[in-house]
């Protein structure tokens, strides 16, 4: 996730140049990061590639925008990767909800969530090895179902 060399509210705008204050304070509220909004608020000096925020607040910003931008196609790498596991959850949701009757691509090495995935692709060394929802996979009892067991 980049951050630009600005403060919060200009690495919020990116994604929705129009946006007023309150949506952009609600979106990081919605993303756990309120906290951001103590002191300086909005403009909160983020400085170059966000140094010092943690990888997880990096990551939520990222959504932030992506919620903020609104747009019919979502492409998420990695989104939930170095955040505690209530923090996974509830971007989880947030995201579910937020993007209901919107296609999302979500790019993960982690299990979590997949169950709420309309499709899912399994992919070894660059090839599809199975796709179709989580019980249809759990089912087939092949690579999705071993990797689920491991993390049982």
């Amino acid at each position: 996730m980049d951050i630009l060399n600005g403060s919060l509210r200009d690495n919020l705008l990116i994604a929705d140049e129009n946006a007023q204050d309150d949506s952009l304070r609600a979106v990081l509220i919605d993303v756990g990061l309120a906290h951001l909004l103590d002191n300086k608020g909005l403009d909160q000096w983020l400085g170059e590639g966000g140094r010092q925020l943690s990888g997880g607040e990096r990551r939520r910003i990222g959504i932030a925008r992506g919620l903020l931008h609104n747009a019919p196609i979502l492409l998420l790498d990695e989104p939930t990767e170095g955040l505690d596991k209530n923090t996974e959850a509830q971007i989880i949701e947030l995201l579910e909800s937020h993007y209901q009757n919107k296609t999302v691509l979500f790019v993960t090495h982690r299990l979590v969530g997949l169950d709420k995935m309309d499709h899912i692709v399994v992919l070894e060394q660059g090839e599809i090895v199975e796709q179709g929802d989580h019980q249809t996979l759990l089912k087939q009892q092949q690579r999705y179902f071993e990797l689920h067991q491991s993390l049982a």
